[in-house]
């Protein structure tokens, strides 16, 4: 399984690259690894991290948890093991987004199979809500985005830019309390973190 969903993203890649080389993907001399990657190979036990630029075949097979669509596309965005989304629409690593969570699914029991809140536990990842300094840097923009969603722009010392989204728990009202959930969206250019023009203007005001 792991195999084939490897190959169709290493295919689709290729496929992308040798059409239309991506400008992510141009030689740098030093790529910045991507958030809390660093933090989940050490659970992981290995230290194999990813890095933005990255070309997409370097995501091992058996991190991949589920293709993604992007719009029509699908198979330019992959779900890994941690829960963390990766973003390659020429074949080279652009983007990342993590959703943390108060509480999570147990172990075996996937999203549609969630009826009560014997289903979940807490999410031992949350603690990464306070860690946000020191993986993603200093806050240096707020904005007020649509549906009331709040949202703050952080900048780190690898000029990683991350746009972090506050929404009300996902999980709430099977749990009977009420939770922050953060959506975490980083990328090294204001055009990977959202399609929303305040968003890329906020991003171009923190570079």
């Amino acid at each position: 399984m792991f195999k084939h969903i490897f190959c169709v993203v290493t295919l689709f890649a290729v496929s992308v690259v040798m059409g239309h080389p991506a400008e992510a993907g141009a030689k740098k001399t030093y790529l910045p690894t991507l958030p809390y990657e660093s933090y989940f190979a050490k659970y992981r036990g290995d230290r194999a991290v990813l890095k933005f630029n990255d070309f997409s075949g370097k995501i091992k097979a058996q991190r991949i948890k589920k293709l993604l669509r992007s719009g029509p596309v699908l198979g330019d965005r992959v779900l890994l093991d941690n829960n963390l989304a990766v973003y390659f629409p020429e074949g080279y690593i652009v983007s990342s987004t993590l959703r943390l969570d108060a509480f999570r699914p147990k172990n075996g029991v996937t999203a549609k199979r969630i009826k009560s809140s014997h289903d979940l536990e807490e999410n031992p990842d949350y603690q990464l809500v306070e860690q946000m300094d020191q993986h993603l840097g200093k806050v240096c923009a707020e904005i007020n985005l649509p549906n009331q969603i709040k949202a703050r722009l952080r900048k780190s010392p690898d000029g990683i830019l991350s746009l972090v989204k506050h929404t009300p728990g996902r999980f709430d009202r099977l749990v009977g309390t009420q939770s922050r959930a953060y959506e975490i969206t980083s990328a090294l250019k204001p055009s990977y973190l959202s399609k929303e023009r305040e968003v890329i203007i906020a991003a171009m005001r923190c570079i």
